[in-house]
């Protein structure tokens, strides 16, 4: 028995960094020839990791019946997880577990003329009863772990896969009706999809038959790149010839950077890092600086505020015993010492003032209130 053809295949265009794969096949199975498994996603997965370090794009371009439930997961999570943008593409059909991959791309494309197929997971079961039920149970988390690729895309519930896309059925889709219900982005015109002619009336197993035994044109060469930019003019680049001081060193194929060259550019970043850092330094003591003098400011307006309300407390202690009334709450200093003056005024035109009205009343009152009697020439008169 000859063995199946591989049902992938790669080709990059390593200068626009993209890539496409090429999955054309049943998805998994046996040799049978040595028993060994073929078509597995360790093999897929080691390649697409090998193509996520060079392209930001990959497409990938699917033809496939399907095949194996467990190979086909590991698949659709290599390319789900990827950070890189991926685009995939139905190119004629995309049918049970094939169906699913196609659901992993950021971007899903199709013919006007593909064909996709969902339907549950299915499986022979053997043993005893107990065994079989094991099994059946299985089955079930089997097809609601499958579900979730519909329920992301759709953005539908898990009841609503299982009633309209895992129902035990073979659900089939045209392009239109498959645009409609959101399983598409765009739908490529003009170009026609490699599909077997009677691909509505075969039963799953079959469909993988057929196509393990079909012969898939899959591209194997590089794509072949020109240059159609300016990167052959030596001059192209002149951010990159001012840190160098020299022009790039250039082939027929374009400009490119000598050992010498890259040296030099290393040099401007590392010095240019350092200034940055220096900057950084210099910005970080001015800030600081800054703030310890704002806070010495500060404390020296605050200590003013102190010393002022200290000064007003004592004026207005001061007016309050000169007999001052009716001085304001949030009196200033200026109001209160005005205040004050003109009492201290009104006090002075009274004989024997004393400055406070109590000393005035006292100095009023008496037979001989006109006499000033603290003055020496009553303390020194002669006593009787």
């Amino acid at each position: 028995m000859s063995k199946p053809k591989p049902y992938y295949n790669i080709v990059k265009n390593e200068a626009a960094k993209e890539a496409t794969i090429y999955i054309y096949g049943a998805i998994g199975g046996i040799d049978w020839d040595t028993y060994e498994s073929i078509n597995t996603a360790s093999k897929f997965a080691e390649a697409f990791s090998d193509l996520e370090k060079d392209a930001d794009t990959i497409h990938i371009r699917i033809n496939s019946p399907g095949g194996a439930v467990f190979e086909g997961q590991a698949i659709y999570n290599a390319i789900f997880s990827s950070k890189k943008k991926i685009i995939t593409y139905n190119d004629g059909i995309c049918a049970s577990m094939a169906a699913l991959i196609l659901l992993s791309g950021d971007e899903i494309h199709a013919f006007k003329n593909s064909l996709l197929m969902i339907h549950n997971s299915s499986s022979s079961y053997w043993g005893n009863k107990k065994e079989v039920e094991e099994q059946l149970l299985a089955s079930e988390k089997i097809d609601k772990a499958l579900g979730t690729a519909i329920e992301d895309r759709l953005g539908i519930s898990a009841e609503e896969v299982e009633k309209d896309y895992l129902n035990y059925k073979d659900n089939w889709f045209t392009t239109e009706e498959a645009e409609e219900l959101g399983f598409y982005d765009h739908v490529i015109k003009k170009e026609k999809a490699q599909l077997p002619e009677d691909i509505m009336q075969l039963k799953p197993k079959d469909l993988v038959d057929k196509y393990a035994a079909m012969s898939f044109k899959i591209p194997k060469q590089k794509l072949k790149t020109t240059n159609t930019t300016d990167m052959s003019k030596p001059n192209s680049f002149p951010n990159l010839v001012a840190v160098l001081g020299a022009v790039l060193a250039t082939t027929d194929n374009g400009s490119y950077i000598n050992d010498e060259q890259k040296a030099a550019i290393d040099n401007k970043i590392a010095a240019d890092a350092l200034a940055i850092q220096t900057a950084t330094s210099a910005k970080d003591t001015a800030e600081t600086a800054l703030q310890e003098e704002k806070d010495s400011r500060q404390a020296a307006i605050d200590a003013e505020k102190v010393n002022t309300t200290a000064a007003v407390t004592a004026l207005r202690a001061a007016a309050t015993e000169a007999g001052v009334e009716n001085l304001a709450e949030d009196a200033d200093m200026a109001t209160i010492n005005a205040a004050l003056t003109a009492q201290i005024a009104t006090l002075n035109k009274k004989p024997g003032a004393t400055h406070t009205a109590k000393g005035a009343e006292d100095k009023d009152s008496g037979e001989f209130a006109y006499l000033d009697l603290s003055n020496s020439i009553y303390s020194e008169a002669p006593k009787q």
